[in-house]
């Protein structure tokens, strides 16, 4: 994902280059202060010329892509620190290098980021993301949407309100209000582990605002899909 014409990354940039030329060194505390959408940068790990993953990172400006990422706006958690892991996880049929090279501004200070310790190069890894891509398109599926998904969300969304309302006119009888409110919470954890997840993970539509939208059903359960983003994406997928 380096431009063949500069130095890897996190290599040593003593090399007699002219200033046009010259790619910016990076440091890790410069990188954290681009963590927000009106300045977001971020690091992911570098490739050759040849897209062999070589040691260090290169740093992407997502500023202005970020309203044009087919994901939605899911690409500013990158915001500030190194994002391989969402880089490689979230795009099984990759992401073209042209676009990295366009996006890149500079590298990482050498010794920035320790390597990861997943191998992105292994040959588990390149035929497990094939397998998922064709098996999608063996059954016709798209990444994004489909009517199964549609057909699911008004069945739980329609039991949960439903519920809902039936164990508050239910006021004569405690043990049919309680059982209401089971069934209410039952819905609620199916919306919470199937729309809203489907939705902040930019799968539920095509639309991205309909992603939102559904994602933010969430909080209509009770929770919150801005801490959850975090939670999910950051803290659990990861690793």
């Amino acid at each position: 994902m380096c431009n063949s014409n500069v130095p890897p990354a996190d290599a040593d940039l003593n090399v007699n280059v002219s200033p046009k030329d010259a790619i910016k060194s990076i440091s890790k505390s410069e990188l954290a202060t681009h963590n927000a959408p009106a300045s977001a940068w971020c690091a992911v790990h570098a490739t050759d010329p040849d897209g062999n993953y070589i040691p260090g990172h290169v740093v992407l400006d997502i500023t202005s892509f970020a309203s044009r990422h087919p994901g939605g706006d899911l690409i500013l958690l990158a915001a500030g620190k190194d994002a391989s892991v969402l880089f490689e996880t979230y795009h099984p049929r990759g992401v073209p290098r042209t676009l990295v090279k366009k996006l890149q501004i500079g590298i990482m200070e050498k010794g920035s980021f320790e390597e990861s310790f997943y191998s992105w190069d292994s040959d588990f890894y390149g035929v497990l993301k094939r397998r998922v891509v064709e098996r999608l398109e063996e059954r016709g599926l798209s990444r994004r949407g489909s009517a199964e998904i549609w057909i699911k969300a008004l069945l739980l969304l329609g039991g949960f309100w439903f519920s809902l309302s039936q164990m508050y006119v239910n006021t004569d009888s405690l043990l049919v209000a309680a059982l209401w409110s089971i069934a209410m919470g039952f819905f609620a954890a199916m919306i919470g582990t199937n729309i809203q997840h489907d939705g902040n993970h930019g799968a539920f539509a095509q639309s991205k605002f309909v992603n939102k939208c559904a994602g933010w059903t969430l909080d209509m359960i009770g929770a919150s899909a801005f801490t959850w983003e975090f939670q999910h994406m950051l803290g659990h997928h990861p690793y």
